[in-house]
């Protein structure tokens, strides 16, 4: 209990350094619903984004000094394509267990360059997890740069340069009902989400011998 007192008290000062509010983790997860919720209005919010693009470099109200993208206005498109046929979802619950499991890898990443689900230490997702108390069935995505929750979900559900749109898909699935995010400071992209997905609170099978769910692996924008 000290430990996990001395680290949530270190990550709240490192996010007063880095201007990086301390709120986003909720913030997070309110737009993570509103577009589970409204994906056919998500999509809208996508066509109005699309907008900004100047080549490869995309402009918008969170970042005007424009973000260098790897596809441009392709996964943008591909995006909205997705968006208009997906069906709305539930509300994600909060969990305090999987947002431990997400922590742990924040403040293992939060001084370093390093990008991905292993720590430092090789601890995936799942491992993570068991080491908070909770159960290894769960899905993480992970966000790198500007740090409030519209780019956050933005660059999830755009899922620019990753081949198989795997965060996307995380995002949107019917499987997952409950969800764990910590935002902290990175220091190579300046700040980063991690968001631990399970269908139950603490990561157990809804079901005896449900195979684990695999995290998909961010890239970095």
């Amino acid at each position: 209990m000290l430990m996990q007192t001395m680290i949530a008290a270190m990550l709240a000062l490192m996010s007063a350094d880095t201007g990086i509010d301390p709120r986003l983790n909720d913030a997070v997860l309110t737009e993570l619903n509103r577009a589970r919720a409204d994906p056919q209005g998500y999509a809208d919010e996508l066509r109005r984004y699309r907008d900004g693009f100047d080549g490869l470099v995309v402009y918008s109200p969170e970042s005007p000094d424009g973000i260098m993208t790897r596809e441009g206005t392709a996964a943008v498109d591909d995006a909205i394509a997705f968006l208009d046929r997906q069906p709305a979802l539930g509300p994600l619950g909060g969990s305090l267990v999987l947002a431990r499991g997400a922590g742990a890898l924040v403040a293992d990443q939060a001084t370093s360059t390093r990008v991905g689900h292993l720590t430092l230490a090789g601890l995936d997702p799942s491992a993570r997890m068991r080491l908070h108390g909770g159960n290894i069935y769960v899905g993480e995505v992970i966000s790198y740069g500007p740090p409030d929750p519209r780019s956050v979900v933005r660059q999830l559900i755009v899922d620019d340069g990753v081949a198989r749109r795997g965060h996307r898909a995380l995002v949107f699935s019917g499987l997952y009902q409950f969800a764990g995010i910590d935002c902290g400071p990175h220091a190579g992209y300046g700040a980063m989400c991690v968001i631990d997905l399970a269908a139950t609170p603490d990561g157990s099978p809804k079901l005896p011998g449900s195979p684990p769910q695999l995290a998909a692996l961010s890239d970095a924008p």
